[in-house]
């Protein structure tokens, strides 16, 4: 009887044993019916999304789902969501199919949902987050030795560092995802991938490599037989050569996308958004309107207002070039309307990334909290003797530091102040020019005014912040100014800029905005007086040890303006003028001299200004 009880016993543990083990085991397995649903969806998402997400839902509230299966399903739903641009709840998916694979420690699965989060991230602005997913994902996919992971993290790396325009990183992740991708049998994948290798050759402005990209993404297309991707390295090689000015070329691959669409029946507006920007840029006004509205059509069909907006603001210029003021407005009232929607859904997707984040980075700081209370008392001794040492080091250099910081300041403040920035009466001035030439019906000529007058503001933020620029530049901005003069004194003046042949001003640098005072000063109270004849001289001649410059002016002269209007030094901003050559400790500031000119009568002709720069 003994026996029969131990051998029962023995019996029961085994059985026990077996269930526990399959109770342990099923937390890591795929049952047939569900491995053969997941395939199913793959292809269901494509297809039917909606259905896809309906179908996944019921299938996850069955509680009898192992962990692995309840993982791959959450996988399922936030590929979903995310190929339907719902980045925010694709987000929030795959971070439950995250913690699962990593409970599973399933590494492989882990990388995936990685990238997937890190894309989401990407879409919704977090820069931050989505970097740091991706450096994990790629890590991952290292560790465990999976090639075409590990190039699906360096593809996100590349479109992370592409919206941040930094194309060099950018084109470093994407040729490691090309080397990785390049032994593979996955064409569609290495089209992608060549058409992003050329995407940044064209923003830095490599037109020949760039098309060499898209010639092999072409080829691989065609071998491929998949026309809806040759349609888009067709559009892509069509834009290229917009870009680099080669317009014959692009239209006959935009054209030919055209005709690629009508052929597989596809409605596709960016050729016509292609054809409208190059006939725009060759000034076939009639030709850019017409594909525009194509463009403009389909995307309003498709509710795509972002890229609506973009054709609508091209239409309104053309519309304004035409002098068809009314389509003008038309077209600004529709594109206002569409902007307010468009700012209301990304005010929406900001709260509700906001929301995401928040939670995210709540159990990150539950986390965090209950690893510093573990490690508090350890570092607590240590940190007291680090304070002490620290506030020793602090009192003793406390009034050095004080006196450096003061010195640093007052340094920075005399700088700033060095900087001459623009009068705000000649912006206003010039702005209400270029309003009477726009009154006038004259657009062209006013919208070639308003960039010039742009790039000039560009040029004056882009240099103040500099310590030097090259020559060349300096004067590009100082014709721009005196052109820009011209026009707020309807050309009653002439300029001349004589610079010596001997000088490489692309080699030589000078501070910024070192002639504009002098140049404002001469027109300003020299020539604006005079009803013809005005002249400004601005000469530059290269010296043994460095450069002279003269500014010269035919006008009524300083003493002349003194009498009608108090002239302060300020006002020439000489004093400042001085300090600034002051500063570069050369001596500089004793060559300078503001001579008045007189005729043979005694009477005042103008003004020279002249001062030598040491290289």
């Amino acid at each position: 009887m003994i026996v029969k009880n131990k051998s029962l016993w023995q019996l029961g543990f085994v059985i026990s044993f077996l269930m526990l083990f399959s109770t342990c085991s099923r937390q890591d397995t795929l049952r047939p019916n569900i491995k053969t649903q997941l395939a199913a969806f793959d292809t269901l998402t494509l297809t039917q999304p909606e259905q896809s997400l309906l179908d996944l839902d019921s299938l996850l509230i069955d509680d009898n789902l192992t962990t692995l299966e309840r993982a791959m399903l959450f996988f399922k739903k936030g590929e979903a969501l995310y190929l339907n641009d719902k980045y925010h709840e694709a987000f929030n998916v795959h971070l439950k199919a995250y913690a699962l694979f990593s409970e599973l420690k399933d590494k492989y699965n882990e990388s995936r949902s990685l990238i997937t989060l890190s894309g989401a991230a990407l879409h919704m602005g977090d820069i931050e987050t989505s970097q740091v997913y991706a450096l994990k994902a790629l890590h991952l996919a290292q560790l465990i030795g999976d090639k075409r992971v590990e190039g699906k993290a360096y593809n996100q790396l590349f479109s992370l560092h592409f919206k941040l325009k930094d194309y060099d990183k950018a084109l470093t992740y994407i040729k490691a995802t090309d080397s990785l991708y390049s032994k593979t049998t996955d064409t569609t994948s290495i089209i992608a991938i060549k058409s992003n290798v050329a995407s940044v050759y064209l923003q830095l402005k490599q037109y020949n490599k760039a098309l060499t990209s898209y010639s092999e993404a072409m080829s691989l297309s065609q071998s491929n037989r998949n026309p809806k991707t040759l349609v888009s390295v067709l559009n892509n090689i069509g834009y290229t050569y917009i870009e680099a000015g080669e317009y014959n070329m692009a239209e006959t691959f935009l054209r030919g996308a055209i005709q690629l669409n009508k052929n597989i029946k596809v409605i596709n507006a960016a050729p016509y958004k292609g054809l409208g920007s190059m006939f725009l840029l060759s000034k076939k006004i009639d030709s850019a309107e017409v594909n525009y509205i194509k463009a403009l059509k389909i995307y309003a069909t498709n509710n795509n207002a972002k890229e609506e907006i973009e054709v609508r603001d091209k239409l309104i210029a053309i519309a304004i070039m035409s002098g068809d003021y009314v389509k003008a407005l038309d077209n600004q009232i529709v594109r206002d309307s569409l902007q307010l929607d468009v700012s209301r859904l990304e005010k929406n997707r900001l709260l509700d990334f906001a929301n995401v984040n928040y939670e995210v980075k709540q159990k990150e700081t539950e986390i965090n909290h209950q690893k510093e209370i573990n490690t508090r008392n350890q570092w607590l001794l240590i940190s007291t003797v680090l304070l002490a040492v620290m506030l020793l080091i602090a009192t003793a250099f406390y009034v050095y530091n004080t006196k450096l910081r003061a010195a640093n300041k007052a340094s920075k403040l005399e700088q700033s102040l060095l900087r001459v920035q623009m009068n705000p009466h000649f912006i206003f001035n010039t702005l209400a020019a270029i309003q009477n030439i726009t009154l006038e019906g004259n657009p062209v000529k006013s919208s070639n005014h308003i960039a010039k007058f742009s790039k000039l503001i560009r040029q004056n933020f882009d240099y103040v912040r500099k310590e030097s620029i090259t020559l060349d530049k300096e004067i590009a901005m100082i014709s721009n100014y005196i052109e820009t003069q011209q026009l707020r004194f309807n050309n009653i003046f002439t300029y001349t800029i004589d610079i010596e042949d001997s000088i490489h001003a692309s080699e030589i640098k000078v501070p910024p905005m070192l002639l504009q005072p002098f140049v404002e000063n001469a027109i300003e109270y020299g020539l604006k007086e005079k009803k013809e004849g005005g002249n400004l001289l601005l000469k530059i001649e290269k010296e043994q040890q460095g450069l002279l410059f003269i500014i010269q002016d035919n006008g009524i002269g300083r003493s002349a303006k003194a009498k009608q209007e108090k002239i302060t030094e300020e006002l020439h901003a000489t004093s400042i003028f001085i300090e600034r050559l002051k500063m570069r400790k050369k001596g500089e500031e004793k060559t300078f001299v503001i001579e008045d000119l007189f005729d043979n009568n005694n009477t005042p002709i103008g003004t020279k200004v002249f001062f030598k720069l040491k290289f």
